[in-house]
């Protein structure tokens, strides 16, 4: 049982410090990062991910509002990384995601 508590503790400790030494952006971009990775199709366009969640959901999961998670995703589209149509997002430049995560840190 103390292990189950301790393991609850320290998931705990980092999702605060996301929450706390972390933009959105970087929250946003390393949630799409997953996606691609654990459910993302390669295309010709660039890796296809299916969202199954609303960007109020989305907001939920990452600590903030929708209002956020939509502007840094047409941010983030506007940089040339994605391409956002409804629920469907296609990673063009996995590489430069990776980058701007890295970088942010």
């Amino acid at each position: 049982m103390l292990a189950v508590v301790g393991s609850r503790l320290r998931r705990l400790v980092g999702i605060i410090e996301d929450l706390s030494f972390t933009t959105v952006r970087q929250r946003l971009i390393a949630l799409i990062l997953r996606l691609a990775q654990a459910s993302g199709t390669a295309s010709k366009e660039g890796v296809r991910v299916e969202l199954t969640k609303t960007h109020q959901d989305l907001a939920a999961e990452l600590g903030t509002v929708r209002e956020l998670v939509s502007r840094n995703l047409s941010r983030l589209q506007a940089e040339g990384f994605l391409e956002v149509d409804g629920r469907r997002i296609i990673v063009k430049d996995l590489a430069g995601l990776r980058r701007e995560q890295t970088a942010s840190e």
